[in-house]
């Protein structure tokens, strides 16, 4: 994960950090989880608590102007649960996310437009989506683990 995340991370010197999913839906709370495990970074990073409409931060995002924007957010892309991937732009629309009020494919491409920032997508593999439900232990951990990686790598 750290290697991951140090090459994603690398020369940004602002970045902003999207975590996307709803808190009531079991797995599909791990981005959102992570971006208030990171709510209170300050300085060349912020985090932004997306929920079920991350579209409703793009000013926010916009007036913070990132370097890089960091979106974190379940999928279901066939990995065990729990892996992290780096999901490439290109094949956002051929692996399936979440719901979200806007596809996030769309708000990428605007937000790319407006900022002219990079955009790196992580995605969390998820199993587990029901209404009311746990979070599964594996998503937990990821979840625990990025949050602790990226406060070390976004603080020093």
């Amino acid at each position: 994960m750290r290697l991951i995340l140090t090459t994603v991370i690398a020369d940004a010197s602002t970045v902003a950090v999207l975590g996307c999913g709803s808190p009531l839906r079991g797995d599909d709370a791990a981005g959102s989880l992570v971006a208030i495990r990171l709510g209170d970074l300050t300085g060349q990073a912020r985090a932004f608590y997306g929920d079920v409409a991350p579209e409703n931060l793009t000013g926010e995002i916009k007036r913070f102007h990132p370097e890089l924007l960091l979106v974190i957010d379940i999928v279901d892309a066939g990995l065990a649960v729990g892996e992290l991937a780096v999901i490439p732009l290109e094949k956002i629309s051929g692996v399936s996310f979440s719901t979200h009020k806007l596809p996030l494919p769309i708000m990428l491409d605007y937000l790319e437009q407006e900022i002219a920032c990079r955009i790196v997508v992580l995605g969390i593999q998820a199993t587990n989506l029901e209404f009311m439900s746990e979070m599964t232990p594996e998503v937990s951990q990821t979840v625990d683990a990025l949050a602790a990686e990226l406060r070390l790598l976004l603080e020093s």
